[in-house]
């Protein structure tokens, strides 16, 4: 599995650089991301921008990062992600527990605005 991963303060961003993320991409991605989650990070980004394919395997590690990054008192927020996999995440009404934006700026303005409130 190909991935990166930049460092900003207390943020990180993964981003993944497979087409699939399924049955074949799912477990080792599941283990990346249970490393970055206990790193001590406050809010873990994951770039899915270059997926194309999601099933069944690939949202349980997409909840995997977002219930343990939020036992660890942070957040897991998804960018980036093509018009069919959010289309694939809504239908599955997963859209109400992920945090998703379109890109990492305009997660960091709301995180901004939620900490004035």
């Amino acid at each position: 599995m190909r991935y990166t991963l930049d460092h900003d303060d207390n943020n990180a961003t993964f981003r993944l650089h497979e087409d699939r993320l399924d049955a074949s991409t799912s477990s080792e991605f599941k283990a990346e991301l249970l490393i970055h989650t206990c790193s001590g990070i406050e809010v873990l980004f994951i770039d899915l921008s270059e997926v194309i394919f999601c099933d069944s395997a690939g949202l349980s590690a997409m909840l995997l990062a977002h219930r343990e990054m939020k036992a660890a008192g942070g957040a897991a927020i998804f960018i980036g992600m093509s018009e069919k996999l959010v289309s694939f995440i809504k239908i599955s009404q997963l859209d109400r527990v992920l945090y998703i934006y379109e890109t990492r700026e305009e997660a960091l303005a709301d995180l901004q605005n939620d900490e004035e409130v």
